[in-house]
């Protein structure tokens, strides 16, 4: 559950994710119609659903709110990605969504918690890698 610049920056790292035999799931809020377009946009090649209803984010505990995009470190995220050459398209799905990321291994353990309090907040590729290996 991450903006494009973050589904991006796992794209760039799946194979390290690959050689510790772990799946990738990003989980949207979009239009499935819309999969192809961010697949181009973010390099993302591994599992992609979404969840228009938002049950899975509130499941999970994740924000939702006008606070969580109103910060100076939202907005300092916004214009670093702007300034890396990710561009906000066309706006699929819950803008109001925050999102996170969870490691669950396969006995079902959960392994990494992150939830995104901010707009940008996500957690470093290699916490979430350092976590397979627990």
């Amino acid at each position: 559950m991450f903006c494009r610049q973050q589904v991006a920056e796992l794209a760039q790292n799946e194979d390290r994710f690959e050689k510790k035999d772990a799946d990738l799931v990003v989980i949207g809020s979009g239009d499935p119609v819309h999969f192809k377009e961010f697949r181009e946009k973010t390099g993302y090649g591994g599992l992609l659903f979404t969840d228009p209803s938002l049950a899975s984010f509130g499941a999970f505990g994740f924000s939702k709110g006008l606070m969580g995009f109103m910060s100076i470190t939202s907005l300092s995220k916004a214009a670093s990605a702007l300034k890396q050459g990710h561009r906000q398209g066309s706006i699929q799905g819950s803008t109001l969504q925050l999102g996170g990321a969870i490691v669950v291994d396969s006995s079902d353990t959960v392994r990494y918690f992150f939830a995104g309090r901010k707009a940008g907040d996500h957690p470093d590729v290699d916490d979430l890698l350092k976590a397979l290996d627990k």
